[in-house]
């Protein structure tokens, strides 16, 4: 795919679409994961409150919600916590690409933008991300960029429901550029 991006940080005006976009993605990567119920019910609220709260509200700062932007709108976004662990660096706490253009390179794009931010930032021990562990298409693709997944932890989705995760950290080297 030949899509021309661009980047820039999300402001409050953001919110909806960027509520918009992950929903989407969830109900594409998480059937069979997460409850039907919950994709098909209160999804689209959870997330829309999720992200009015983080980008019109400031919850969970500091945080930096990097939009990856082509001529048609919003195609991707990834959300960085800078300070979010002292050992394993910041958290990429989200990174969706629109379901219909999964598989262009565009993941990849966004993922060099995020570690492009990381580095700027001179943090020097890493990163990490959370993926569940029945996520197997994005767990090889964190594989492909050079991310090594540590043992699981059970975590609680907005769902209701407990589900094994996998820490995926990068140390040091640059993961899109690998």
């Amino acid at each position: 795919m030949n899509t021309e991006v661009r980047f820039r940080i999300a402001g409050a005006a953001d919110a909806p679409a960027v509520a918009q976009l992950h929903a989407a993605s969830w109900r594409s990567a998480y059937r069979g994961v997460l409850r039907d119920a919950y994709l098909d019910g209160a999804l689209d609220s959870e997330r829309a409150a999720l992200w009015h709260e983080r980008l019109v509200k400031g919850a969970d700062a500091p945080l930096e919600v990097l939009l990856m932007e082509g001529p048609r709108g919003l195609l991707g976004f990834g959300c960085l916590c800078p300070d979010a662990d002292p050992a394993w660096g910041p958290l990429i706490d989200n990174l969706h690409v629109d379901p219909a253009l999964r598989g262009s390179g565009l993941g990849r794009q966004l993922m060099g933008a995020l570690q492009q931010r990381i580095t700027a930032s001179g943090a020097t021990q890493g990163f990490h991300l959370w993926v569940l562990e029945a996520n197997l298409a994005a767990r090889a693709f964190y594989r492909r960029l050079g991310g090594r997944e540590l043992e699981p932890e059970h975590h609680e989705m907005p769902d209701g429901a407990t589900y094994p995760c996998l820490r995926v950290v990068w140390q040091g080297a640059a993961p899109a550029s690998a």
